[in-house]
């Protein structure tokens, strides 16, 4: 429709384009200003943090720089207030009568992490409740007593596993505190029989009858046979029925060969039977059905576990699945022999063991693969024995030991991946290197690093006859995150415009029947000036004729005439004020108040 020459629709749809471009514009500063927002409150919560943290550590150093300790303990007086040193950082004692304060000092450096005052005892940083601290005493292996309640309170402290990653945050976003993580464990014993410490055995303690382990009951235990498996380890002990790992009874003989074995840096240790050739570590005994094992690698530099072999395979322990598994077939031909702890022979061969890694790359693109796919245990052939001379001991074999095969000399190394010396043989390439070896009895691991460095000592690959693998699924936790995130993010700017464009549509579709509407009336009003036009004109073009009447019955006459016309003579007036409010309409016009009427 055109009004003074110009299209409405036109001006409307352009109307409508702006508008839509205005609303995107608006939902984009929208979601732009909740960037900015949620970044700007990150980064407040990161200020206020490193300020919180850098105010804790300037407390924590004035604290040790400045502080009063007590004695060998882990307890410092600071301005008023007594600090618990330990867990690698610093707590306060709360409720503490300080001039009471002191620490419990037997003379025994296990009791340097336990204080009393005159109302509480305390271990580490926390009370415990019902220790009466006038007459605490020391039992022995770790054990306490006020005369009428027992304790065991560990000297080591642990991971409190009952609290969240999530809790942690929490605490720290709403209170700006941090959750204590660790603590001293301890463990009330009924009993009411007196206890003691069983000398030699740390965490062990009896009451002449029953046999405590960390202040747990060992069910059967026998007090007068027990003994320790190893004198430097805690964990592992037997008495005449049974053997025990803390307190849970194995299915293992009691015998006096029993051992503790490992690799030299190993995480795990095993328990090994000499006497029937069985194995265990902690809880899990390996399959009886394969016994008896020989173990290969024990105090190995160069290998991360322990390999087992029977007459029906060669074993290893997994932690991924905390199972034995099988790597294959007994490759070993009669007897094994240790050369070295990376090197044994059979009647045969000569071969080495060396662990290794595989990693891979993220993408094709990377410069450095580290996605870790497996970690391995390689049993390397260096061919039949009989072709192998061994010339001499290198610091009693302690360092390593040169060997000849042929008319090449080569070194075979025991100090290994901890002093940086990765494999396990090398080629001795040249005559002053081979003199200089044979030649010295105290050889450091800087002089054999040098050498290797130096391309004097190359390294020899053997033959991998048999592989022990443990494979890793790779973690996607930081690629599921992203795209969480991604997802979420996205996700609602879509689904923020998708509403808008819905609600816009149904605008625009609202003042396009608003339109329409309003073109239809415009179009009455239209036809209606032209009719009066039309009637204008007509009416110019008939003769203006005046008549006079003479009597009162020619009036009558000519009124007659005009009724058909009219139809309705009692309607005139009527018609009049309808015209006149017409035109008042179109004088002054205004679609609102139209509408009103015609509703």
């Amino acid at each position: 429709m055109k009004v003074n020459g110009e299209d409405l629709s036109n001006i409307e749809k352009n109307v409508n384009e702006i508008e839509y471009y205005n609303s995107f514009t608006k939902i984009f500063k929208k979601i732009f200003i909740i960037i900015i927002s949620i970044l700007m409150v990150f980064n407040l919560f990161g200020a206020i943090s490193l300020y919180k943290m850098k105010s804790e550590y300037n407390l924590n150093q004035n604290i040790l720089n400045n502080g009063q300790k007590y004695e060998k303990s882990i307890y410092i007086k600071y301005e008023g207030k007594i600090y618990c040193n330990s867990f690698g950082d610093i707590y306060q004692l709360k409720d503490v009568d300080i001039d009471s304060f002191k620490t419990f000092d037997t003379g025994d450096y296990r009791d340097n992490y336990i204080a009393i005052d005159k109302n509480n005892v305390y271990l580490g940083n926390n009370i415990i409740p019902d220790l009466n601290p006038n007459r605490l005493k020391s039992l022995g292996s770790n054990y306490y007593s006020d005369g009428v309640n027992y304790y065991f309170l560990s000297d080591v402290y642990i991971r409190n596993e009952d609290i969240s990653t999530w809790s942690i945050v929490k605490e720290y976003i709403i209170h700006f505190k941090k959750k204590q993580l660790y603590f001293y464990p301890l463990k009330k014993i009924e009993t009411t029989k007196a206890l003691k410490g069983i000398k030699n055995f740390r965490y062990l303690a009896s009451d002449g009858d029953k046999v405590y382990y960390k202040g747990e009951l060992i069910e059967n235990a026998d007090f007068y046979t027990l003994k320790a498996v190893y004198k430097y380890n805690d964990d592992y002990f037997y008495d005449k029925n049974n053997v025990y790992y803390k307190t849970e009874a194995l299915n293992l003989s009691s015998n006096d060969n029993l051992n503790l074995v490992s690799v030299e840096q190993g995480e795990r240790t095993y328990l090994y039977d000499g006497l029937n050739g069985n194995v265990s570590l902690e809880e899990y005994i390996f399959d009886k059905k394969y016994i008896p094992y020989q173990i290969l690698g024990i105090g190995s530099a160069h290998i991360k576990d322990l390999l087992f072999v029977s007459k029906d395979g060669i074993f290893f322990y997994n932690p991924e699945t905390k199972e034995q598994e099988r790597v294959g077939d007994n490759i070993f031909k009669g007897k094994i022999e240790n050369i070295l702890p990376s090197v044994i022979s059979d009647d045969k061969n000569i071969y080495y063991l060396h662990s290794y890694d595989i990693l891979r790359k993220r993408r094709p693109s990377s410069r450095h693969a580290h996605i870790l796919v497996s970690k391995n245990i390689g049993i390397f052939s260096l061919g039949e024995k009989k072709d192998w001379e061994k010339i001499k001991d290198i610091d009693s074999g302690t360092t390593g030991q040169v060997w000849k095969k042929g008319n090449k000399y080569y070194y075979f190394d025991d100090l290994g991946v901890s002093q940086a010396i990765d494999d396990v043989v090398y080629e001795i390439i040249d005559n002053a290197s081979l003199k200089y070896l044979l030649g010295t009895n105290n050889i450091y691991s800087s002089t054999i690093r040098e050498l290797i460095n130096n391309k004097k000592l190359i390294v020899f690959k053997g033959e991998e006859v048999s592989t022990a693998s443990v494979k890793y699924k790779e973690s996607h936790v930081a690629e599921i995150f992203l795209a969480v995130f991604l997802t979420t993010f996205f996700g609602i700017s879509i689904l923020m415009i998708s509403l808008k464009w819905k609600a816009q549509k149904k605008d625009r579709e609202k003042l396009e029947e608003e339109r329409k509407k309003i073109e239809k009336q415009m179009e009455f009003w239209d036809n209606y000036y032209n009719n009066n036009e039309d009637e204008k004109k007509e009416d110019e073009k008939i003769p203006t004729s005046y008549k006079s009447y003479d009597d009162e019955e020619e009036i009558k006459k000519e009124i007659d005439k005009i009724k058909p016309i009219v139809k309705n003579s009692d309607d005139i007036e009527g018609l009049k004020k309808r015209e006149k409010k017409i035109n008042s309409v179109i004088k002054n016009f205004n679609f609102d108040e139209l509408d009103e009427e015609e509703k």
